[in-house]
């Protein structure tokens, strides 16, 4: 949906805008069966048109623990600012930012696309490990089981091999009579002598 603020941009005012529109997912692993639908409110103040509203979708996700697909409802608000493009860009050294470093540009025939916007949004709303439910216990690392559909078979005490030559750690001597070192507090070893 692209929204022209030609006219906010000269006289200001305020327009409501319904959106109800399909967005393409922000992602692979995303899906968004339902068209997106929300309320926008532009306001012109001159020289900018400030984009105000809340858009809902129901997106399709993948579980970052079971990998079962779900379905969670984003609700998203957006609030942006517009303005023609100054056609100035400085390059030269570090600068501080102003509030107009932080203003988005107009496109040439004075229109907002919305439909970017809106994506633009939601895949900033995405949760980075999303989880069918708060407890999900996942899959089981060894086996591939679903933890959440019952148990498996799997030996939950096993020790990762990297470190099976610590099982048997004692503070005794080491095989062959050499003595290991042992910590003093705070972690470091000892020093023969010390």
């Amino acid at each position: 949906m692209r929204a022209y603020v030609g006219d906010l941009l000269t006289a200001g005012g305020t327009r409501a805008v319904g959106f109800c529109e399909m967005v393409a997912p922000p992602s692979d692993d995303v899906v968004l069966a339902e068209p997106v639908a929300g309320q926008f409110t532009l306001r012109g103040t001159g020289a900018t048109v400030h984009v105000q509203g809340r858009v809902a979708a129901a997106a399709g996700l993948v579980c970052g623990a079971c990998l079962r697909r779900f379905s969670q409802t984003l609700e998203v608000d957006i609030d942006e600012e517009f303005a023609r493009p100054t056609g100035q860009i400085e390059v030269a050294g570090e600068q501080a930012l102003t509030p107009e470093d932080f203003v988005a540009a107009i496109s040439a025939d004075d229109v907002i696309d919305l439909t970017e916007l809106v994506r633009q949004h939601l895949a900033l709303a995405l949760p980075i490990a999303p989880r069918c439910t708060p407890d999900c216990r996942g899959l089981c690392p060894r086996c591939g089981a679903d933890r959440n559909a019952g148990g498996c078979e799997c030996d939950t005490q096993e020790i990762d091999p990297r470190f099976d030559a610590l099982r048997h750690w004692t503070e005794g001597p080491a095989p062959g009579g050499a003595r290991r070192a042992r910590s003093r507090p705070g972690g470091r070893p000892r020093r023969e002598g010390e």
